[in-house]
């Protein structure tokens, strides 16, 4: 499985995270955790489709040229021209299908400031931008890769500014198209429906009892259930059969090759038969036929 989730051309990197400008030894780990791309060009030739793969930063991807169909912790999207998709740490994506002239820019980073997490979520967000939020967003880019291109100490700080004055820009433009669409006025779906989501995707194998959301939301089933279905249209259940399978798809690509039983253990699935029959009438194959048709990709 591949786990760089944006470039697929690059090795995966292995780093520890730095929250402060200098280590002790007066070097700059920022530099090394971000990652400004202007005007990418994806391989299609190396993209597996309908893969998932885990990105381990914060990434701000936006859109210049084509299209694309991209799934992030079980929201699809569709991205054309001016798109910006704002894609929390730790999200688990696949992409779909991209258009043969599909271009974007990007930035990812991990956490550098206090309370970054809360201000970004636990979601993705997408926003069609409009003149002249299009030029603000094209300014952040060509100041933020200038900088990158010289390396200096001031630049790393300036670099952290640019990116969180970019979020909070970013936030204002969310919030004049939600209070434009009545939705600020609701008691905290957003909210509940964020939380919920970060809860489901933070685990390899999803906890698979509403209860357990319910009791730390502090709200009910039903309630929760409501949230869910008005906002994207899917039930609680639905949200985590649904995560519940991918989880099983990442298992059975897994080179360590888990048994069929192994993995309707791991998932809180009970007996491999009643797995086997869940997971069928969710892809319309047994897992073992969903492995043999991996294994030949």
């Amino acid at each position: 499985m591949e786990k760089q989730a944006i470039n697929l051309n690059e090795e995966p990197r292995m780093y520890k995270r730095a929250n402060s400008i200098l280590d002790k030894k007066g070097n700059n780990p920022f530099f090394d955790t971000v990652k400004v791309i202007m005007d990418f060009i994806p391989d299609t030739k190396k993209i597996v489709f309908d893969r998932t793969q885990r990105n381990i930063d914060h990434t701000i991807m936006f859109m210049t040229e084509g299209t694309m169909d991209i799934e992030v912790s079980l929201i699809r999207f569709h991205l054309v021209k001016n798109s910006l998709l704002l894609i929390p740490a730790n999200s688990v994506i696949a992409f779909n299908a991209l258009s043969s002239d599909c271009k974007y820019r990007l930035v990812s980073f991990p956490t550098f400031a206090v309370g970054q997490n809360d201000l970004i979520g636990y979601e993705p967000l997408m926003i069609e931008l409009v003149q002249p939020h299009i030029t603000t967003i094209e300014n952040y880019f060509y100041l933020m890769d200038m900088l990158m291109q010289n390396k200096k100490t001031e630049h790393s700080r300036g670099i952290q500014h640019l990116i969180i004055s970019m979020i909070y820009h970013l936030i204002r433009v969310n919030e004049s198209i939600l209070q434009s669409k009545g939705l600020l006025e609701m008691p905290n779906p957003q909210k509940i429906k964020s939380e919920f989501l970060y809860m489901l995707n933070q685990h390899s194998c999803p906890i698979r009892t509403v209860s357990y959301y319910t009791d730390r939301l502090n709200i009910s089933p039903t309630h929760l259930n409501n949230v869910m279905k008005k906002l994207t249209g899917m039930t609680t259940s639905e949200w985590i059969n649904k995560t519940t399978i991918r989880a099983a798809r990442e298992m059975l690509s897994d080179p360590q090759n888990y048994t069929v039983a192994q993995i309707a253990e791991k998932l809180h699935c009970g007996s491999e038969p009643n797995f086997s029959k869940f997971f069928k009438s969710h892809t319309g194959e047994t897992p073992s036929e969903f492995r043999k048709h991996m294994q030949k990709q």
